[in-house]
């Protein structure tokens, strides 16, 4: 299932990629500002991510303006190098997400393989369906993300 591992390598000190990441990220918001913002538009311009910046690690997703179940979870942490600091990060589907197209993807595939009396080829239909839907809707975002990350971490300063 979709996991997505990468690092990225920066000529900053560890303390400055953390400030960096700080500024992209903001916290998760609360029931009352989700409630208040689901039928009004956002404005595009604030931080690109949602979570928490630790000092030496980060759990965020992005934040976006649509709906996504497949929306990767982004956790990562900040590591000194001789020539700066790497970024390593790994990306993964929502664990109920997972859990759900498992369960989904198996009681499909048991049933492709078991039948007997009819042909099977609707469920393996289904079968690769979930797959593509798996694979279409996360690859796509952590791509996006990860060009977000990149683009944070590897700024200059201003």
């Amino acid at each position: 299932m979709p996991l997505y591992r990468f690092h990225i390598d920066a000529t900053a000190p560890p303390q400055a990629v953390t400030e960096r990441l700080r500024r992209a990220v903001r916290k998760r918001p609360g029931f009352g500002e989700y409630f208040r913002t689901m039928w009004s538009s956002r404005s595009s311009g604030g931080p690109p991510f949602i979570g928490s910046v630790q000092d030496h690690s980060f759990r965020i997703r992005r934040d976006i303006r649509y709906r996504n179940s497949f929306l990767p979870l982004v956790w990562g942490h900040i590591v000194p190098t001789p020539t700066g600091a790497r970024v390593i990060v790994t990306m993964f589907m929502p664990p109920f997400t997972l859990v759900f197209i498992l369960f989904w993807l198996g009681i499909v595939g048991r049933g492709a393989l078991m039948v007997k009396s009819a042909s099977p080829a609707i469920l393996w239909g289904m079968f690769i369906f979930g797959i593509a839907l798996c694979i279409g809707g996360f690859i796509p975002e952590a791509v996006k993300a990860k060009r977000l990350l990149s683009t944070i971490v590897l700024d200059s300063p201003r």
